[in-house]
């Protein structure tokens, strides 16, 4: 047979409030802190509840209740803080995900990969020698003197044609970017 405890926990202090009325009687106070130290009114009662449920969880033997409000301040006090670090690391993510300024717009390699297609499309276009001078000089990376050795024609030749032909692909995409 199991013998039945009566268990009543004996006040600590009999002559001060229960835990429960010195909570009550903290609230707006430490409320009113939090605000203080988050700049944030709407979330520092959420701080002060967080630290009421810490604290009911401990169920403290309070015995000095000025000490125990000390207590409940200094962990306002640091839940705040932590409030506040959280909120930083958010920030600083959010600052680098977020497109500034200086990002590319989303769509702009759709942009420049049509771009690039009209271009190729009109260096089909130019005579011969213009178009090989292009594709030697600019996609290939060959320099004038390499590119000359290649089709077998002068230095010169090779300004010349490539002038004329850069010329044409700017005309040609002015056009292009005024129609749109």
């Amino acid at each position: 047979m199991v013998a039945e405890v009566n268990y009543r926990p004996t006040p600590v202090n009999a002559g001060a409030p229960p835990l429960e009325a010195l909570l009550e009687r903290q609230w707006m106070p430490l409320v009113r802190l939090a605000a203080l130290l988050v700049n944030d009114a709407d979330t520092a009662p959420d701080i002060v509840q967080d630290c009421y449920e810490a604290v009911w969880r401990l169920r403290p033997n309070v015995e000095d209740y000025e000490h125990f409000v000390a207590y409940l301040r200094k962990a306002v006090l640091n839940r705040s803080r932590s409030r506040l670090r959280r909120l930083r690391t958010v920030n600083r993510f959010l600052a680098q995900a977020r497109p500034g300024a200086d990002m590319p717009p989303a769509d702009r390699p759709l942009l420049v990969a049509e771009q690039h297609r009209e271009l190729l499309g009109h260096v089909d276009l130019l005579p011969t020698r213009q178009r090989e001078v292009i594709v030697l000089r600019y996609y290939c990376e060959l320099s004038e003197a390499e590119t000359a050795a290649t089709i077998g024609i002068s230095v010169g030749t090779v300004k010349s044609s490539a002038h004329r032909a850069l010329a044409t692909l700017r005309r040609k995409m002015k056009d292009i970017s005024d129609e749109r």
